[in-house]
């Protein structure tokens, strides 16, 4: 047991035998260069990673302006689509509303899911009611107009005509019998 580890290790072929004096060049200066082409080609292996980091990152960077300019094309088109169909009910409403300045019966009815009022003489209300008047939305606004005119808005937008019938949905949840008497 006198030889040391590394004497046994030799023996079983599993390690090289150097003799002391051999070294090729001095201590420290073999682990310096070791360590700089190490470092050297890490480096060189980062520059490409980063380049090809930085080149996905542009390539983000272009797909994000992309579809930015995408979308504000797209919202554009739509604005200047609204603006054209406003402008063409505008053209229908202005000289043919029926709206009063001195009507004080509130009309009351739902619009996009809110309680809307218009204000409209007492004739009016009743021709509302049955369907002879209707309402017309414009720019924050709510125009009475005859049905010829009304008629006209619905080919240009539907959704700008207000349905002051209001089909309620029938009861599905809970039919009453027709046999159920009160």
């Amino acid at each position: 047991m006198a030889d040391s580890l590394q004497d046994q290790l030799r023996q079983l072929g599993l390690a090289k035998g150097r003799k002391a004096g051999a070294r090729k060049t001095p201590p420290g200066k073999a682990k310096r260069r070791e360590a700089g082409n190490r470092s050297a080609s890490s480096q060189q292996g980062k520059k490409d990673r980063e380049l090809s980091l930085n080149e996905a990152w542009a390539l983000r960077a272009r797909e994000e302006k992309r579809s930015a300019a995408q979308a504000r094309a797209r919202k554009q088109e739509e604005d200047r689509k609204r603006r054209e169909i406003n402008k063409a009910i505008r053209a229908i409403v202005k000289p043919n509303r029926l709206n009063r300045d001195d009507a004080e019966v509130a009309r009351n009815f739902m619009f996009r899911g809110r309680i809307r009022k218009v204000y409209v003489t007492p004739d009016q209300h009743k021709a509302l009611g049955e369907g002879s008047l209707g309402l017309v939305y414009l720019t924050g606004g709510y125009h009475v107009l005859a049905p010829e005119h009304i008629q006209a808005v619905v080919k240009i937008d539907p959704e700008h005509v207000i349905d002051l019938v209001g089909e309620e949905p029938e009861d599905a949840e809970f039919p009453v019998p027709d046999d159920l008497l009160w």
